[in-house]
C-alpha cells in the first residue's frame, strides 16, 4: 500500500491563481487552456452551459440566471468559466460535451460588471455601453443628469449579435448606490429602475439571443439583496419564467472532492490503489471497534474513502459545519485551505507516511495556517493557542510528548475543525465514538488513546460538552480552566484540610469492631488515647528517612496503653501529588456547590460534567492515598518484646468506592491481630486466660486495663471482652465475690430445691420434685431439722406427702462439699367457704384442705387469728354482719385470710365484688390442647388485664422424624403475663430446631384478674354462664 507522496503529484501552486475577476476573462487575462485543465465541471455548471448556449442561439426563453451561494461559492467562478466558453468556441466540445454542436454560433459578445466597480458615474448601463462601444449614441442617459434607460433603449442598446451579460456582486453595488442622491431619489431607485427595464427587454425576439447572469450573495449583503427581490418580484408578472437559479457547486454531492482533485492535483492513483488504501482504512476502524474505542461505521469509511481520495471524507463532512460562516468564501477559501495543507504536508515529508489528507494536517504552529483558521472564527484564537497549538506548550502537545504520541493534537484539531462554525443552530463538535473514526489510519496504534484523551480533558480549558456528548470548542472557558484558577488559589494548608476530611470520611469507623476513633494528620500532643477505644492515626510520611516518625514511636514508647493505637502512614515521595489532588477535589466541590447554589438544573451538562469530574478527581484522590499510605504500624508481641510491627497496606477499591475500616480489618486479620472470634467460645477464653487473667481473681477493670496496656491482646469487638466475662460468669464457669471475679471459686454447702404440685386444689397432699445441689444423697423429717442417721429420700422427683412441714437434709457422700443448713419446706393450706340460705337465716360453711385443721373465725371485723372462734360446724351468721373473717391453722402453718362478703338483700348464690381484683381457680385446672388454642385463649384473657399463675407447658416435636416431648413447670405462685409465656414458647421452637412440627398445650394453676368486672367481662366473651361456675372457682 503506497503512500500520498508516491501515489499523487500536487500541482505547481506557485503558477495557480485563487482569485480571479471577471473583469481578468473580459481583458483576456486567463488562459482558457490552464483554466479548464484545472477546473472541475460541476452539475450546476452543466446546466448553465447547456442554458446559455441555448439563449446564445434563440431557442431557449430563459433569458436569466441567477446564481445561487454563499460568498466564495463558485459563482464568479461560473461566469468566468461560461465568458471564456463564449469568448472561445474551439474548447466547447471539449467541455460541454461531445454532443455538442456550436450551429455556426461562432464568438458569443461577452459584457460584464463587478459590482466592486462602485465608482461608476455613467451607472451600470454606461458600462455596459462602453464596452460596446456605444458611448456617443447613449449619452443622453447620462448627460445633464443620469437617468435609467427604458425597454426600448435597451433595446437598441443590445439588438443584434448574440450577447452574454455578467452581473457579479451587485449587492455592495447597490448598497453604496443607497447613498448616491440622485434628484429627489437615490442612485440604487434608478439603477433598479434600469434593471428592471433591462429584464424586461430581453422577453422581446429583438434580444431573443441575449443572456443576463446574475450573483445573487443574499447571505451577506441582505440589504441588496432586497433590492433585488424586489427587481424580480416587479418582473414576474410579465416574464413567466423570469429567472432560472442555478446552485455552482452542489452542497450534498462529492462535488468538492472533485473541484479538489482537479484543482489541486496533477496526477491521482487508479482505482486498485485507492481500493487497498479503503480496506487498511476499514480494517484500522474495526480493530478500534473491537477495542470499544468507536462505534463507526468500517463501512461507512471503505465507501467515503473511495469517493473522497485522496482527502478523508470526515473533511465534507465537517467542511458542511462551516462552510455558511459570514466572510468565509466557501469553496474558494476551502481550496486555499486545502491547498497549504497540501503544501504543508509535501513540504515536511508527512506525505510520505500518510495515506488520506485529514483535517487534523492543519498545522496551527504555521503562522500563514494559524491565521487562515483563526479568520473562520476568530473567537477562538484563545482556545488554539492554550489547548492545541503553541510550540509544543499547548495541553494537546504537552500530552502527546508525554505520552510519546502525536494523535492527541490530532484529535484536538479534528474538535477545532468541528468547532468553526459560526452560525446560529450551527451542529458544533464531535462525538467521541466519531473522533475515532475520523483520528485510526493503517500504522496507528492508539492502544493508550483512552487514557491519553481523558489526561486531555482533565486539562483542557476550552473544550465543553453538549447535551448529546459532543465535544467543542468555546471561546469561554469551561470547567476546567475554573477548576485550575481554584487549585492556584489554594496552599498546601487548605490541602491538608481536604485531606483531613477525606481520609476521616473513608477510614471512619461504621462497625466499629477493629477500631473506634480516627484522626488524620493530628498534632502529635493532642494524640490522646482511650482505655477502651481503639485509636487510628493517618499521619504524614516520615520526611527525616524511612520508617515511622520518630516522635510518634517516642509516643507509643511512653504511653500506658500500648495495644490501643496504630498508625497509617507511607512514602513522602507521593505526598506532592496527594495535596494536588487534594486541591483539586476541593475546588470541584466548590464548582458544584456553586451550581447548587445558582440553582443549575441537575440534568445540566456543565453540571453533569461537574458531577463527572468530581467523581474521576475522587478516584484520583484515593489513588494518590493509595500510593501515599502504604504501611500500617500496629502493637504486637514479638519475640518476648511488646513493639510496633508494619504491615505493607493496599488500597483495594470496590467500584468508585472505598471501605478503609474493611481495609484495616483485613490486613489486622491476615496479621492475626484482629479477631471475630466468638467470645464466649472456649478458645478465646483461654486466650483470655493466658494474656489477661493471669491471678485466681481479679476485678473486671483491671482486665480491661491489661486489654489496653498488652500488645498481645488481639484486637476484637468492644463489647468482647465484657460478653465472655458475662458468658463466663452465666454459665457457671467464673464466679463473682463482690468487685472480684474468680477463676476457681470456694466450694458451696449442700442445699436442696423443693418444686411443689398439688393435683387436688382442696386438699393437702403435695406431690414434691426435689433437686439436692453440691450433694446426691437427701435426709428426711417430719416437723423436725433430720441429721444423716434419718431416712433418705428414694423417689426424687415423685415424693408425696400432707405432712404440713417437713424438713431436708442434702449430703455430699463423696465428702467433696461440706454439708450445709437443713431446708423447711412448709406445705400449702388453703381455705373455702359456702353461704346459703336457710329459712330465714343465712348460714356458711367453712372447710381447710387439711385434714385436723383449726378454723377460726369472726363476724364482727376483727381479726380471727387473734380473737377468731373456732370452727365447729355451719353456723348461722348474726343479722347485720358485712363480712366473715377465716383463717385456717395446723402445725404453726395458717392458710391467707379469707374475707367473705354477706348480702341480705338477695339470696345466696354466686358473689363477686366488680371493683376488686379477682383469682379464678377452674376445678381440675385449665387446659388447652394445641398452639391454636393456646395462643387464642392467651390472647382472650390478656384482651381483659389478665395474668396467669403457676403456668405449665408442655410441648411435643419431632426431631430427625422421632417424637419427643418436653415439660416446663413455674412455680404455683409465679405470676406470668401473656408475653411472658409467648417468649418462653418461642424460645423453646427456636433452640430445639424441631423439623416442622411443634405443638403446644398450656395448664394454668388460676388466672388473676385485675377486677370482677374484667373477669365477668371475659365470661360474657367466653359466652359462658356465671351460674355455671362454683363460688370456690372464685377467689376475692
Amino acid at each position: 500500500m503506497e503512500t500520498l507522496h508516491k501515489l499523487c503529484i500536487p500541482r505547481n501552486f506557485e503558477k495557480d491563481i485563487d482569485v480571479q475577476d471577471i473583469t481578468d476573462m473580459l481583458q483576456d487575462r486567463i488562459d482558457p487552456a490552464l483554466f479548464f485543465e484545472t477546473n472541475y465541471k460541476t452539475q450546476g455548471m452543466s446546466v448553465l452551459f447547456k442554458t446559455a448556449f441555448e439563449r446564445f442561439k434563440g431557442k431557449s426563453q430563459q433569458q436569466l440566471i441567477k446564481l445561487t451561494q454563499s460568498m466564495g461559492g463558485g459563482k464568479t467562478h461560473n461566469m468566468i468559466s461560461l465568458g471564456l466558453l463564449a469568448k472561445h468556441p474551439a474548447f466547447r466540445e471539449q467541455i460541454i460535451g461531445k454532443d455538442y454542436s456550436d450551429d455556426g454560433l461562432g464568438k458569443v459578445e461577452v459584457l460584464a460588471f463587478s459590482g466592486r466597480e462602485s465608482n461608476t458615474p455613467n451607472g451600470i448601463w454606461g458600462e455596459l455601453a462602453k464596452q460596446l462601444g456605444k458611448e456617443a449614441e447613449f449619452k443622453s442617459l447620462w448627460e445633464g443628469g443620469l437617468r435609467a434607460p427604458g425597454q426600448s433603449e435597451w433595446i437598441n442598446m443590445l439588438k443584434g449579435s448574440p450577447k452574454l451579460i455578467l452581473l457579479d456582486e451587485l449587492p455592495p453595488y447597490l448598497d453604496n448606490a443607497q447613498t448616491v442622491a440622485i434628484g429627489s431619489g437615490t442612485l440604487a431607485i434608478v439603477t433598479t429602475t434600469a434593471l428592471a427595464n433591462m429584464f424586461n427587454a430581453l422577453n422581446t425576439a429583438a434580444l431573443s439571443n441575449v443572456l443576463i447572469v446574475i450573483s445573487d450573495l443574499k447571505a451577506t449583503y441582505q440589504s441588496g439583496t432586497r433590492l433585488l427581490q424586489s427587481t424580480f418580484s416587479n418582473l414576474e408578472g410579465e416574464v413567466s419564467r423570469f429567472a432560472l437559479d442555478i446552485q455552482p457547486v452542489g452542497s450534498s454531492s462529492d462535488e468538492i472532492y472533485d473541484i479538489l482533485r482537479t484543482k489541486l492535483f496533477e496526477k491521482l492513483p487508479g482505482k486498485d490503489a485507492v481500493n487497498d488504501i479503503a480496506l487498511a482504512y476499514k480494517a484500522k476502524v474495526e480493530e478500534a471497534k473491537n477495542l470499544g474505542f468507536t462505534t463507526y461505521n468500517p463501512d461507512k469509511i471503505f465507501t467515503g474513502i473511495k469517493e473522497a481520495y485522496p482527502f478523508h471524507p470526515s473533511i465534507r463532512e465537517l467542511y458542511e459545519r462551516f462552510r455558511e460562516n459570514q466572510n468565509f468564501q466557501q469553496t474558494r477559501d476551502l481550496i486555499r485551505l486545502m491547498r497549504k495543507i497540501i503544501t504543508s504536508i509535501w513540504g515536511t515529508g508527512i506525505a510520505d507516511k500518510r495515506y488520506l489528507i485529514n483535517a487534523f494536517d492543519i498545522d496551527l504552529n504555521d503562522t500563514s495556517m494559524n491565521t487562515t483558521i483563526t479568520q473562520i472564527k476568530p473567537s477562538l484564537g484563545n482556545a488554539i493557542s492554550k489547548d492545541i497549538a503553541n510550540e509544543g506548550r499547548s495541553t494537546a502537545e504537552s500530552i502527546d510528548a508525554q505520552y510519546n504520541i502525536e494523535f492527541i493534537s490530532q484529535v484536538a484539531k479534528l474538535l477545532l475543525v468541528a468547532s468553526l462554525a459560526d452560525v446560529p443552530n450551527a451542529l458544533l463538535g464531535l462525538t467521541q465514538h466519531e473522533l475515532v473514526g475520523y483520528l485510526v489510519e493503517p500504522g496507528k496504534d492508539i492502544t493508550s488513546y483512552r487514557n491519553a484523551f481523558e489526561e486531555f480533558l482533565s486539562q483542557a480549558w476550552y473544550v465543553h460538552p453538549d447535551k448529546d456528548g459532543r465535544l467543542h470548542f468555546q471561546h469561554v472557558r469551561n470547567l476546567i480552566a475554573e477548576l485550575n484558577s481554584l487549585i492556584d488559589g489554594y496552599d498546601d494548608d487548605n490541602a491538608k484540610i481536604e485531606i483531613r476530611k477525606f481520609l476521616a470520611d473513608r477510614f471512619k469507623p461504621i462497625i466499629g469492631d477493629c477500631y473506634q476513633k480516627v484522626s488524620v494528620f493530628p498534632p502529635i500532643d493532642e494524640i490522646k488515647l482511650d482505655e477502651e477505644k481503639n485509636l487510628l492515626v493517618l499521619f504524614e510520611p516520615n520526611i527525616s528517612g524511612s520508617g515511622l516518625n520518630p516522635n510518634l514511636l517516642h509516643l507509643y514508647e511512653h504511653t500506658q496503653y500500648k495495644n490501643r493505637v496504630m498508625f497509617l502512614t507511607g512514602d513522602r515521595n507521593t505526598m506532592d501529588n496527594l495535596i494536588r489532588k487534594a486541591k483539586e477535589f476541593k475546588a470541584i466541590q466548590r464548582i458544584i456547590k456553586r451550581l447548587r447554589e445558582e440553582k443549575v438544573a441537575e440534568n445540566n451538562t456543565q453540571f453533569e460534567m461537574a458531577v463527572d469530574r468530581e467523581i474521576k478527581i475522587g478516584q484520583q484522590f484515593l489513588s494518590a492515598a493509595r500510593e501515599t499510605f502504604v504501611k500500617l504500624y500496629y502493637p504486637f508481641h514479638f519475640k518476648g518484646q511488646d513493639k510496633l510491627v508494619d504491615a505493607e497496606f493496599l488500597m483495594d477499591f470496590k467500584g468508585n468506592n472505598y471501605n478503609g475500616e474493611d481495609q484495616i480489618k483485613k490486613v489486622l486479620s491476615d496479621r492475626q491481630k484482629f479477631t471475630l472470634e466468638d467470645p464466649t467460645g472456649n478458645g478465646f477464653k483461654v486466650k483470655c486466660l493466658q494474656r489477661l487473667f493471669t491471678l485466681d481473681e481479679m476485678r473486671q477493670e483491671d482486665l480491661i486495663s491489661r486489654a489496653a496496656s498488652n500488645p498481645a491482646w488481639q484486637w476484637h469487638h468492644p463489647k468482647a471482652l465484657e460478653e465472655l466475662i458475662d458468658h463466663c460468669l452465666k454459665n457457671g464457669i467464673w464466679f463473682k465475690a463482690g468487685n472480684y471475679i474468680q477463676k476457681n471459686p470456694p466450694k458451696e454447702d449442700t442445699s436442696v430445691t423443693v418444686q411443689a404440685t398439688w393435683a387436688d386444689k382442696n386438699s393437702s397432699e403435695a406431690t414434691l420434685k426435689i433437686i439436692p445441689k453440691f450433694g446426691d444423697v437427701v435426709h428426711y423429717e417430719i416437723d423436725q431439722e433430720p441429721t444423716t442417721t434419718s431416712d433418705k429420700i428414694t423417689d426424687f422427683t415423685n415424693w408425696k406427702t400432707n405432712d404440713m412441714v417437713v424438713y431436708f437434709l442434702c449430703v455430699d457422700s463423696k465428702g467433696i462439699n461440706e454439708t450445709g443448713k437443713a431446708y423447711k419446706w412448709t406445705n400449702k393450706l388453703t381455705l373455702k367457704y359456702h353461704t346459703y340460705d336457710a329459712g330465714g337465716e343465712k348460714k356458711i360453711k367453712l372447710e381447710a384442705s387439711a385434714p385436723d385443721a383449726k378454723i377460726l373465725y369472726t363476724t364482727d371485723g376483727a381479726e380471727p387469728r387473734d380473737n377468731g372462734a373456732v370452727f365447729a360446724g355451719d353456723f348461722i351468721i348474726p343479722k347485720g354482719t358485712r363480712f366473715v373473717l377465716a383463717i385456717a391453722e395446723k402445725k404453726g402453718v395458717y392458710s391467707d385470710r379469707l374475707e367473705i362478703p354477706i348480702n341480705w338483700n338477695r339470696p345466696e348464690g354466686l358473689k363477686i365484688d366488680k371493683a376488686k381484683s379477682l383469682v379464678y381457680e377452674k376445678k381440675g385446672t385449665f387446659k388447652t390442647s394445641n398452639n391454636k388454642t393456646t395462643f387464642e385463649e392467651l390472647s382472650l384473657f390478656a384482651k381483659h388485664g389478665a395474668k396467669f399463675r403457676g403456668p405449665i407447658l408442655n410441648f411435643t416435636f419431632k426431631l430427625s422424624d422421632k417424637e419427643f416431648w418436653s415439660c416446663v413447670t413455674f412455680a404455683e405462685d409465679l405470676v406470668l403475663t401473656k408475653e411472658q409465656i409467648e417468649a418462653h414458647i418461642n424460645y423453646m421452637r427456636t433452640s430445639l430446631s424441631a423439623d416442622g412440627t411443634f405443638e403446644t398445650s398450656l395448664q394454668l394453676d388460676g388466672v388473676v384478674f385485675p377486677s370482677g368486672q374484667a373477669f365477668e367481662d371475659w365470661v360474657s366473651e367466653k359466652q359462658m354462664e356465671l351460674s355455671s361456675l362454683n363460688q370456690e372457682e372464685i377467689i376475692q
